[in-house]
């Protein structure tokens, strides 16, 4: 921030701290695969191969202010609290987002440390969403968000922050929806937290400074000093409308998608050598967030469903073998062909990419040492690929754009589909031979753990993301995308 941004970030926390308890967090850099390898969790949640997550750091409640000892990112609330995040948004790329989750549900809880839920408290406030000051680009531009539950709290805020001097077009407020929840510092009640995704930051530069500063923005707790005699909690948002136009619709080439991508399957069939094949589709993968936080009876199973940080800005699909969950094997002798339409290239999203999954579940020998999850497989992303990625600068034809060419050279919509090989190794390539691209999944090592690889014995899946239409801001809707296959080869 600049001096006067300074000037107006000491004015709101001196107003704020005359009314207020204000404890001063940070946003530090998670590694989902990292947790799984220090078993501090079961699964990396599907996380999106390659790309960066922050967790706000909340510190407990009733720590002197700036106290970081006991913050992990984890944190209760009370319906009369607020979060404040200040200062800047994520740099220059193709997408963020600030999202809250239900971490673990205790009230009616299966496992004995609470059942981990990781569902979204509503929308992501995205990119396409957020308000910011200036009317320029929502990246790298100076925005306040109040998450918070109360409408009274949120409504003291907002006047504070005019008051120091922050215009009302750069102010947030992300609504808590408590009446799904159970809020409060009891053993009994929910627990939190708040990620802030960022996909494809344009320069590796920004992306550093932004990925090694846990005081890139402020993060505040905040406290009223007088305990509200009554609650005014918000209504719970209505979810966004993501339904828009079918994909098939978005391309008019005198061809339909549909039929080039089952010409496409044929085509990758015929072009190449193997023993044995399976041909795979794609399903949903998780439950809605909303529809698990609306279940309120716990003897019920969606209660207690996993969800591993579902969100609307994306529809989350995954490997399946006629409308059910399938995984494959992939040793050194196989392979597999990722293919399907290229959503950015229709625009159906700003933009997708698959990423490959080790579907294995953690071997517990005593489940009370994880401290969330229980036999929940891994899921943690090791490679993949998306629309705006080149992986091997030394190969300019390994691009997931235009990829179907390859073997579709004169189909209209071939710039609308992609084809990409999951491999052991690198194929081998003449001078004068191009090769179509390829993701490599390496074997995992002993000191990196699950985010270095895949071991040959591993159950594999790949799953696949599409953030964003631009017409609406949100996530494709399940019933407009056109889902993404595979075929597995057993080669010669």
């Amino acid at each position: 921030m600049n001096d006067d941004n300074h000037s107006r970030e000491d004015r709101f926390i001196s107003a704020l701290s005359q009314e207020f308890i204000v404890q001063g967090g940070s946003a530090s850099l998670v590694d989902p695969a990292h947790a799984v390898k220090e078993r501090v969790v079961d699964s990396a949640a599907g996380n999106n191969a390659g790309q960066p997550y922050k967790r706000l750091q909340i510190p407990d409640s009733d720590e002197p202010i700036m106290t970081t000892g006991r913050m992990n990112g984890i944190f209760k609330l009370q319906p009369y609290e607020a979060i404040i995040y200040l200062g800047l948004t994520p740099p220059l790329g193709d997408y963020f987002s600030f999202t809250p989750f239900l971490w673990t549900r205790q009230y009616g809880k299966t496992i004995e440390k609470g059942d981990w839920i990781f569902a979204a408290l509503g929308d992501p406030l995205n990119c396409a969403q957020i308000r910011t000051e200036g009317n320029g680009s929502p990246f790298q531009a100076n925005t306040l968000i109040i998450f918070t539950a109360d409408q009274r709290i949120n409504e003291r805020l907002r006047i504070l922050a005019l008051a120091a001097g922050f215009p009302d077009s750069m102010i947030n407020t992300y609504v808590i929806p408590s009446k799904l929840l159970k809020m409060g510092l009891e053993p009994q009640d929910d627990s939190f937290l708040i990620l802030v995704r960022a996909a494809n930051i344009h320069e590796k530069s920004a992306a550093d400074a932004y990925n090694g500063n846990d005081h890139y923005a402020g993060v505040f707790r905040i406290k009223p000093k007088e305990v509200p005699d009554q609650l005014h909690p918000f209504d719970t948002p209505a979810q966004r409308n993501r339904k828009a136009i079918p994909e098939e619709s978005l391309v008019q080439t005198g061809k339909s998608l549909a039929q080039s991508l089952d010409d496409l399957e044929k085509a990758i069939l015929a072009q190449t050598p193997h023993l044995q094949h399976l041909c795979y589709d794609s399903n949903r993968w998780f439950a809605e967030s909303r529809d698990v936080l609306e279940t309120t009876e716990p003897q019920l199973r969606l209660y207690h469903a996993f969800v591993a940080g579902e969100a609307s800005d994306t529809p989350y699909l995954r490997s399946a073998m006629h409308g059910i969950p399938a995984n494959f094997s992939l040793k050194n002798d196989e392979m597999v062909i990722v293919y399907g339409v290229n959503h950015q290239a229709t625009g159906l999203a700003t933009y997708s990419n698959f990423s490959v999954y080790g579907e294995n579940i953690l071997q517990q020998e005593a489940p009370k040492a994880y401290l969330f999850g229980h036999n929940d497989p891994i899921w943690c992303g090791v490679t993949g690929m998306g629309s705006k990625d080149s992986n091997d600068p030394l190969n300019g034809s390994n691009h997931f754009t235009g990829s179907a060419r390859y073997f579709l050279p004169d189909d209209p919509n071939a710039d609308y589909l992609y084809a990409v090989r999951v491999v052991r190794n690198p194929p081998l390539q003449s001078p004068s031979q191009e090769l179509p691209p390829f993701v490599v999944v390496n074997e995992p090592t002993t000191e990196d753990g699950p985010a270095s690889g895949i071991a040959l014995d591993a159950p594999v899946t790949i799953g696949y993301r599409a953030y964003l239409n631009p017409a609406t801001g949100s996530g494709p809707s399940y019933a407009d995308i056109i889902p993404d296959r595979a075929i597995w080869f057993k080669q010669g």
